[in-house]
């Protein structure tokens, strides 16, 4: 479901839509002309995120006080996949500096601002903060400082505690773990052509496992999946409902969650040895119809003020007001606060993953493409054949090795190749599964 919110003097006001605006957000009724208010004065800034209204809440509350003649206009076209994509399509229709009526990207994951970055949508950001260039090499910064990091995010496992415990079910300590045919039935995942946040938990499955063994992963989960859902909130929200036990989860989703629900019911781990840290990043689109108050925002966003909102507790002093966020700052001076959510500092955590974010970046829509054709798509027969035969070495599937993969992935912008590639790969994967 699409959503709009509208921040300013006035509570918060909520638009939800039926789909997507016929026309670039700029041209759509917000307080008069796009730009300004009726009185002339009042300027709209609009901004594309798949951040909750938790967080877009606390943001444009703490920007108001500063900035009281802005109002904030948040976008969402379902999550930073779907997000990424609308905005693709409309600059396709526009030129870049024509731009699209929207102002600000902010969240999604280090990917998708690779992407945008890739597609010369962004402009440099001028604002300077403590966020260093890397961590643990994945960058923080894009090339030519056109994204920052504006918190971070790390991905593992949401369990129902309750109900792993009643039906005796083992706890996976790992991602290999999820693939336990004990657990058929009790997992449910998000395809990663709707969840940038999947994609990751993909992607670093395949990095730090390999390729052949990591496809050899997702098969065994998509054969224990009960099924599969078009954004990464749902599973968590099952789990906590006890439709399902067990789903991947970003850190702070999961954090929300077991706060929600209570830690005698909830419970996250983040798999042993393969624990990534990723940017949650910011940047200012080609076109930008506020660009100067857009640079105004982004350097808002990694003030300390606004860094504090990330991780220290709701109600605490110069933290938010309506929901602790459960963030991890991007700013490195955020961290160690009396009143902060957790003791967790990244930057102080050694990681020895092998994790290479340009590769990454460079096959992330031919990935889920692959993923989506292969087992979303062919889920029942995918289910089938694992629970049959639950072995990872008979039932694992490899559609291709990775070199041929990655050589494809470079070409992936040609919609003739991805139509053909997209019928192969699904036509492959029902002869396999279907033997």
């Amino acid at each position: 479901m699409k959503r709009l919110f509208l921040l300013g003097a006035a509570p918060v006001l909520a638009v939800f839509l039926a789909g997507c605006p016929a026309t670039p957000p700029s041209q759509t009724a917000s307080n008069g002309a796009a730009g300004t208010s009726d009185s002339g004065t009042a300027k709209t800034l609009t901004i594309i995120s798949p951040h909750n209204r938790a967080i877009q809440v606390e943001f444009g509350d703490l920007w108001k006080k500063s900035h009281p003649e802005t109002e904030l206009k948040w976008i969402d076209q379902g999550g930073s996949s779907d997000d990424l994509r609308f905005v693709r399509e409309q600059f396709a229709r526009r030129s870049k500096q024509q731009g699209i009526g929207i102002d600000v990207f902010f969240g999604g994951g280090g990917e998708t601002f690779s992407e945008l970055e890739g597609d010369g949508l962004l402009v440099p950001i001028t604002a300077k903060s403590d966020v260093p260039d890397e961590l643990n090499k994945v960058p923080l910064r894009g090339k030519d400082s056109t994204w920052v990091g504006a918190a971070l995010s790390g991905f593992g496992i949401l369990y129902n505690k309750q109900i792993a415990t009643r039906d005796k079910l083992p706890v996976p300590q790992s991602w290999v773990d999820l693939g336990n045919p004990k657990l058929a039935d009790r997992i449910e995942l998000a395809d990663p052509r709707k969840s940038g946040s999947a994609h990751v938990v993909y992607e670093i499955i395949l990095q730090t496992n390999g390729w052949d063994k990591g496809w050899k992963i997702l098969t065994s989960m998509a054969g224990n999946a009960r099924r599969w859902m078009s954004s990464s909130s749902e599973p968590l929200q099952d789990v906590q409902n006890g439709e399902a036990v067990f789903c991947t989860a970003i850190d702070f989703y999961a954090t929300n969650a077991i706060d929600s629900a209570g830690p005698d019911k909830l419970a996250y781990i983040q798999p042993a040895g393969q624990n990534l840290i990723t940017p949650d990043p910011i940047g200012i689109l080609q076109g930008a119809p506020n660009a100067e108050v857009a640079q105004k925002f982004v350097e808002f966003v990694l003030s300390p003020e606004a860094q504090k909102l990330w991780i220290t507790k709701k109600g605490a002093a110069g933290g938010p007001t309506n929901s602790t966020l459960s963030r991890l700052p991007a700013s490195p001076a955020a961290y160690g606060g009396q009143d902060s959510f957790t003791t967790t500092n990244p930057y102080k955590e050694k990681v020895t993953i092998a994790f290479d974010s340009e590769k990454a970046s460079k096959r992330r829509r031919a990935l889920d493409d692959l993923i989506g054709a292969v087992l979303v798509d062919n889920a029942t027969a995918v289910q089938d054949k694992w629970r049959k035969t639950p072995d990872m070495e008979k039932s694992g599937y490899v559609p291709m090795p990775e070199a041929a993969f990655d050589a494809l992935a470079a070409k992936w912008g040609d919609a003739a190749t991805v139509t053909t590639q997209k019928q192969k790969w699904s036509a492959d994967a029902q002869k396999f599964f279907g033997s």
